[in-house]
């Protein structure tokens, strides 16, 4: 209902302005005013040599038009309003009031029963943070940890290579003595068995 009268009230202002300014453009061509002005200039017509301006009697017809018409706007504006409010009795600006209120009143004990669990959220906020930062600084600890127990058997890892490397430098020369000994075991039993060979014969 206040925004239908809001629209009212500016269309009513702007159909005002614009009378206004049509009455300044047509100088308010009432009736009466343009036998006025036709007396007017027929007068200058006669005596051209009379200044042209308005005698007192004409500003203040001019001036009881303009209140007329004024009057009569503000009349219409009143019917208008009253023609409104005529289909609202009280009662029904009563209970739309009473309903508006009653919304605005929910609302504010939903926004005051928020606002009150703020302290609690926050507390709860706080200590979640304060978990997660020991949390962080636990995981610092360990991965410190851990990349210290990286490096040591990485080291351990390249001590272990390089026993492997002379290991098997190692076993290549077994190999190879093996090989000699082997060798001579096979020579040796030659010689043995040529010198047995001989005792036999004799």
């Amino acid at each position: 209902m206040l925004s239908r009268l809001n629209r009212i009230l500016g269309r009513q202002d702007g159909e005002h302005r614009e009378t206004k300014g049509r009455q300044k453009e047509d100088g308010l061509q009432s009736p009466g005013h343009t036998s006025r002005n036709k007396w007017f200039w027929g007068t200058t017509r006669k005596a051209s040599s009379t200044p042209f301006f308005l005698t007192e009697q004409e500003q203040q017809l001019n001036q009881v038009d303009k209140l007329t018409l004024q009057l009569q706007m503000l009349t219409n504006e009143r019917n208008e309003l009253l023609e409104l409010l005529a289909r609202y009795n009280n009662n029904e600006l009563n209970n739309r009031l009473k309903s508006e209120l009653d919304m605005l009143k929910t609302q504010h004990k939903k926004e005051m029963s928020d606002i009150k669990k703020f302290p609690k959220e926050i507390c709860e906020a706080s200590y979640k943070c304060k978990e997660l930062s020991e949390q962080t600084n636990s995981y610092r600890t360990l991965y410190s940890q851990l990349l210290s127990e990286w490096t040591r058997l990485m080291e351990k890892v390249s001590m272990l290579k390089e026993d492997n490397r002379k290991l098997q430098g190692e076993q290549i020369l077994l190999q190879e003595s093996c090989e000699e000994a082997r060798r001579l075991c096979e020579e040796a039993h030659e010689k043995i068995y040529d010198m047995w060979t001989k005792q036999q014969q004799v």
